[in-house]
């Protein structure tokens, strides 16, 4: 399963309203750009990418939101990858008080959107048909191309939903715990093995700090293999402090410091093939982040 299929999957089971969950509402539109370092050794050494988000308003009672990314890695040179990589992506969000509808595309591969073979479009489909106070049932389906099972077909799921001012629970991907007033846990699931945790901490209301770490898996497509249905997998785990400053009533920056622990890359039709799989040291890792809100 793609990161860009979880996503959509674990979106569409959140509540309709951000405030539902203790957090302020999405602003109308938002701005941000990042840069990262890594260790020389490791396979990638920068990242640079720009996102955005904007609501479009409503139609047909529907709450529509459009979000978009790109990001640039370099740093593969002396391996058998290209020297430069690719992470795009534009989604699109339909929602009423019961249903959420997710459109996206994504490409991440040398040459983005080369052609199918390096595209992955997403559908992901949920509906609440059960909700008594903080408890609620969905239903729903989700959809993607480049999925490394049931490649093509929709992939049905049955959702629950808890909510309450200190605790949100979305089963089986997400859970999040306010533990005081200045102090909350979460952790998320990427099926089968891959897994977020954090704790964050907000003193001031201008300045809060997040300790993450964990395991991730990301997938690219690379444009001219004779497999189509093969694609290129970097494996990582990981912890980063990332404290967060808000200059302005919009403006906000977070400088981050961590560790990658390891990472390993490899090729195969699934995530667990694991062919040709090559190991690489762990290092540092240094960031900076700005965004802004409209």
């Amino acid at each position: 399963m793609t990161r860009f299929a979880l996503f959509l999957a674990v979106l569409a089971l959140c509540p309709a309203g951000a405030a539902a969950q203790g957090r302020p509402p999405a602003p109308a539109a938002s701005l941000g750009t990042s840069i990262s370092y890594a260790s020389p050794d490791g396979l990638i050494t920068r990242r640079a990418g720009v996102n955005g988000e904007a609501a479009l308003g409503r139609a047909a009672g529907l709450a529509l939101r459009l979000s978009a990314s790109a990001e640039h890695l370099r740093g593969l040179g002396g391996t058998p990858f290209p020297e430069e990589l690719y992470k795009t992506g534009l989604r699109l969000t339909a929602e009423s008080k019961r249903d959420r509808l997710l459109l996206g595309v994504e490409s991440n591969s040398d040459r983005p959107y080369h052609s199918p073979a390096e595209t992955d479009l997403g559908l992901t489909y949920s509906r609440t048909f059960s909700e008594k106070g903080p408890h609620a049932w969905l239903w729903g389906f989700t959809y993607s191309t480049r999925r490394s099972f049931l490649r093509g077909m929709p992939f049905p799921f049955i959702g629950y939903r808890y909510v309450t001012e200190k605790v949100t629970i979305i089963a089986p991907f997400m859970a999040r715990w306010q533990a005081a007033k200045k102090l909350s846990f979460s952790a998320s699931l990427q099926p089968p093995k891959y897994f977020r945790l954090a704790a964050a901490w907000r003193p001031l209301p201008f300045a809060s700090a997040e300790l993450e770490g964990g395991t991730a898996l990301e997938q690219y497509l690379l444009s001219g293999r004779p497999d189509k249905g093969e694609a290129f997998y970097y494996e990582i785990s990981y912890l980063t402090l990332k404290p967060s400053v808000y200059l302005s009533r919009r403006l906000q920056v977070t400088p981050s410091l961590g560790w990658q622990f390891k990472s390993s890359h490899y090729t195969g039709t699934r995530y667990d093939d694991r062919n040709a799989r090559t190991r690489l040291p762990g290092g540092p890792l240094l960031s900076f982040a700005a965004k802004y809100d409209f």
